[in-house]
């Protein structure tokens, strides 16, 4: 493996991120100190400013390499960076209304300051130099520098469409129901309550505790679906604006709809690429949504030892090995992570009552170390719950062991669609090791099904959604349903409005079953090859900046397309061997 050469930062980022670093030191109590950091965050942050002049004469920056343009155009955004992965970072916290403002208006004159420099001439001379880099890392940056300078939207254009989502976020949020049952026999008995019964039962936040409880299946099938049409009235305007506005916005660059003009950047490049996939992962497994909770408490749980964090965190490390990571305990609420004897970054350990990854900085090789905090329970008494952190701790090292020496190679993929597949794989990986294999009607195994079937479902309607109103690709929403759960939603144009992230992601939502499935069918593939490490490295390090289609040519050993991908991710939960293992560089 290559060796890594390290950059020196500018005396003006070098001295903005001493004070970042004094504040990550006691980030810990931070957040429940009596004298609040934000405060001093918010002035750093408000005194920084992105240089938007050229700095050097048009000759002399011509006569600079693109290499080195790039290592100048790091050592400026760094601090940027830093800071607002700081803002996001504590905006996870429970705050009071000032420091609130305070993170807020940070925030707004960061993307008032970025948006400056994308205008700026300094920028364009930049981008100019990069584009024609023959450097893979260089060239890396540079593509991800232009999606993010290209979807730098107008101030008006973002406060509409964030004020929209926002309305349909807090529409779906609303847990409060009141139904009147006709039907007597809907009605269930509540030994505490008052004898003097009544016609109407008010659903706040029980649904869940109703159709496990309830044993007439009819019964439990209207509640779901008029829990589910609740917000269909409150959010029917706001998404009509949230479509009005990407859908201007998609027309305005010459695409047809909002879900092509997203598509085009993706792996999956089109709507038809998307739909070959939805459908190949649509299977039937005859549960609808109301029978859930009843099929779930009938089925057996997967038998796991309790075990302390601490110990798990010991196995989870003890395989990592493999990989040629270190992770050295410095005290109980510190450890530290090593590649191959080279720091990557701390991971501060907090006692939860929920497995949670806060990144605090991205580790940027040759600039800067990664600083996370691991939110965990004490003792791991169940499958859950060690898979929780597993899928935690993977998602830590993928961006710790990166091998890419500028901070958006690190944090932002070659596609949207891409982005987390070595993180999915390593989360594979991990539980092959660590965790029983589960039996296909096991509690976990069943839930697993349903849960990827539902976001088939909803990545359906995103799509849906997001088509021009005449499209021909569109699915026929009420045959999808059925097909996966065995039942007819009679309301199927409820929907769109039923989950919040068709606002957020809209036609990309499919994203996350993509990954994991390729991700799964990698794992599949090389579980058998001698040496993971080499697997290790060319997916989640990628020190070279190798193209994604590269690396996978190089893992699976013949030549990739769509199609024959979508092929192979059809069985995405399948553990059986689909296709022959190919270890040809593998051996090495």
């Amino acid at each position: 493996m290559q060796k890594y050469t390290s950059v020196p930062a500018t005396h003006k980022i070098s001295g903005l991120l001493t004070v970042l670093i004094v504040i990550t030191c006691w980030f810990s109590t931070a957040a429940h100190a009596a004298v609040s950091p934000i405060p001093l965050l918010v002035e750093q942050c408000l005194s920084y400013q992105l240089p938007t002049l050229p700095t050097a004469s048009v000759q002399h920056r011509k006569s600079q390499t693109s290499d080195i343009q790039a290592i100048e155009l790091e050592r400026d955004l760094i601090g940027f960076f830093n800071i607002n992965d700081r803002i996001k970072y504590y905006r996870q916290f429970p705050l009071n209304y000032g420091d609130r403002e305070l993170l807020l208006q940070c925030q707004l004159y960061l993307a008032d300051e970025l948006a400056l420099f994308f205008n700026s001439a300094k920028f364009q001379s930049i981008q100019f130099g990069l584009a024609g880099s023959d450097e893979p890392s260089v060239n890396a940056l540079a593509m991800r520098l232009s999606r993010l300078a290209k979807n730098s939207d107008s101030p008006n254009y973002k406060a509409q469409l964030h004020t929209a989502q926002a309305a349909f976020k807090q529409g779906i949020s609303s847990q409060s129901l009141s139904l009147n049952f006709l039907n007597e026999q809907c009605k269930l008995t509540d030994d505490d309550a008052d004898s003097d019964k009544t016609s109407t039962i008010d659903f706040n936040g029980s649904l869940a505790s109703y159709l496990i409880k309830q044993p007439n299946e009819t019964c439990r099938q209207q509640v779901w679906q008029a829990y589910q049409a609740r917000a269909s009235s409150r959010n029917k305007a706001p998404l009509t604006r949230i479509l009005d506005l990407r859908q201007q916005q998609a027309r305005q660059v010459g695409f047809l709809d909002y879900s092509h003009q997203q598509l085009h950047e993706q792996w999956l490049s089109t709507p038809e690429s998307v739909a070959q996939f939805l459908n190949g992962q649509t299977q039937a497994i005859d549960i609808a949504p109301w029978n859930l909770g009843p099929t779930l408490s009938q089925a057996q749980p997967t038998k796991v030892n309790p075990i302390s964090a601490k110990l798990w965190l010991q196995q989870i490390a003890t395989e990592l090995e493999t990989f040629a990571i270190a992770i050295t305990p410095v005290n109980d609420k510190l450890y530290r992570v090593w590649l191959e004897g080279r720091l990557l970054g701390d991971i501060y350990i907090t006692l939860s009552t929920k497995t949670q990854v806060k990144a605090i900085r991205q580790q940027v090789v040759g600039q800067q170390f990664g600083q996370i905090e691991l939110e965990l329970k004490a003792e791991l008494k169940t499958y859950q719950q060690q898979s929780e952190v597993i899928d935690a701790l993977a998602r830590i090292i993928s961006q710790f062991a990166s091998g890419q020496k500028y901070y958006l190679a690190n944090t932002i993929g070659e596609t949207q669609d891409t982005a987390q597949i070595d993180t999915f794989w390593l989360q594979q990986y991990l539980k092959g090791k660590l965790l029983p294999a589960l039996k296909q009607d096991s509690r976990e195994a069943l839930l697993q099904q349903y849960a990827w079937q539902l976001k088939v479902f909803r990545a359906k309607v995103a799509l849906n959604t997001y088509l021009a109103s005449d499209s021909p690709l569109k699915f026929n929403l009420e045959s999808a349903f059925t097909e996966a759960f065995g039942a007819r939603w009679e309301n199927i144009n409820d929907a769109p409005y039923t989950y919040s992230a068709i606002a957020y992601e809209g036609p990309v939502y499919y994203q996350s079953l993509w990954q994991k499935a390729l991700a799964n069918y990698i794992y599949q593939s090389t579980k058998d090859c001698q040496n993971q490490k080499l697997v290790f490295d060319y997916l989640v390090v990628n020190e070279s900046s190798n193209k994604l289609a590269d690396r996978l040519q190089l893992l699976l050993g013949e030549p990739i397309t769509n199609d024959s991908l979508i092929k192979r991710t059809q069985h995405a939960f399948n553990h059986q061997d689909q296709h022959p293992r190919r270890c040809t560089l593998l051996r090495k």
